[in-house]
């Protein structure tokens, strides 16, 4: 079985690196986010995904897909998207194992799962579900707090944490893998900060920090995104969505 840094060099020399990330063929070259359809979470921040990949589009040279697709974690679909996010506002039901197979082959194929706590103030249940899923999903080791040298946090921003739209846990916490975060948990409902209305008004207030806090949450999806993007990001400098598409039959079973 090749290593991680075999299968980089063997999909980096179909890539030509440009003046953004990278350039593939097609619709490779759009970075977009899929969202994890299971459970109600999925639409529990309508326009979320479109702001926050609009700021992205703006304040830097990646070429993106602001429309977020709805992906089954059983189906092929799952491999179109470098970053996958599960928003969640309750208590879920298991993964199927077919979804849970296939999801932990996109993840050491090179995808990231970004979990979004959106569950109200004071409910416990999706992070119960959350910390019983990812312990059944990745039996390699357990969620933990990420430090502030964390690349998550130097991508792109130079950040002290993860912020979102309330103060619920000050760290986040990821999965290691291979010098990497395949996995990445945040209680604090960070897509809750990114959705407006067709008149451009915010959907949804962030407390306590007002507008300060709501950018700092804008600056966490933006690194995030340049995270899921990049494999060893600034190291590597690979773009993801067309690796993860060549990798797929060599992922571990």
């Amino acid at each position: 079985m090749p290593t991680r840094r075999q299968f980089l060099a063997q999909s980096a020399a179909a890539l030509t690196l440009g003046p953004g990330l990278a350039h593939a063929m097609g619709a490779d070259t759009e970075v977009g986010i899929g969202l994890l359809a299971h459970g109600p979470g999925a639409d529990a921040r309508p326009l979320a995904v479109e702001q926050l990949m609009w700021e992205v589009s703006k304040r830097t040279s990646i070429d993106v897909r602001e429309r977020p697709g709805r992906v089954d974690p059983a189906t092929e679909a799952l491999w179109d998207w470098p970053l996958v996010v599960w928003i969640g506002t309750e208590g879920v039901p298991p993964l199927s194992e077919a979804a849970r197979g296939n999801l932990r082959r996109f993840l050491k194929a090179g995808g990231t799962l970004f979990i979004d706590d959106a569950s109200p103030p004071g409910s416990d249940d999706f992070d119960a579900s959350v910390r019983a899923e990812v312990a059944a999903l990745w039996p390699d080791g357990p969620l933990d707090d990420l430090d502030d040298e964390h690349t998550l946090f130097r991508t792109f921003y130079l950040l002290d944490k993860g912020y979102g739209r309330i103060r619920r846990r000050s760290a986040l916490q990821g999965v290691l893998f291979d010098d990497r975060s395949p996995i990445l948990y945040s209680r604090n409902d960070l897509f809750g900060a990114f959705g407006r209305d067709t008149l451009g008004r915010w959907l949804l207030p962030v407390v306590p920090g007002g507008s300060q806090q709501r950018e700092m949450a804008f600056r966490t999806g933006l690194n995030l995104v340049m995270y899921a993007t990049c494999l060893n990001y600034k190291r590597d400098q690979v773009h993801t969505t067309a690796i993860l598409r060549r990798r797929r039959w060599k992922a571990d079973r």
